[in-house]
């Protein structure tokens, strides 16, 4: 096979471990000490840290109550073109309605019943 020399052997080679110097418990609580000296906020750190707390909860708040309002006006649209599609129903059964009123036919029967007859030199035509 050609590809004999693409996997080696390696040879692992024992670690050796580096003891560390032993510390007297003294130089411990002296370095964390100097940790705990170097992590010390200052006043103006303090401050930025809490006006921006503070900012951050306003900002959640903002986004939630505007979420609310959101919501709110999408409710009252859509309320608000129920109505809409209601108005526009009743002006459509209404003109059907006039329509129906205004046919030739009723008319005749209207005057029948009122003892009237239809005399075409009296028809007048008026329009809006």
């Amino acid at each position: 096979m050609a590809q004999n020399n693409l996997a080696r052997k390696i040879v692992e080679q024992p670690e050796t471990y580096v003891s560390a110097p032993e510390q007297t418990p003294e130089e411990v609580v002296s370095r964390n000490v100097r940790a705990a000296e170097r992590l010390k906020l200052s006043a103006f750190e303090k401050l930025l840290i809490v006006s921006g707390s503070v900012i951050l909860t306003v900002l959640m708040l903002l986004v939630v109550s505007s979420k609310i309002a959101l919501s709110n006006a999408q409710h009252q649209l859509q309320h608000v073109d129920s109505q809409i599609v209601n108005v526009q129903n009743d002006n459509t059964n209404l003109k059907q309605q006039i329509g129906e009123l205004q046919s030739s036919s009723r008319l005749e029967k209207v005057a029948k019943q009122g003892n009237m007859s239809l005399k075409n030199a009296n028809i007048r035509n008026v329009t809006k």
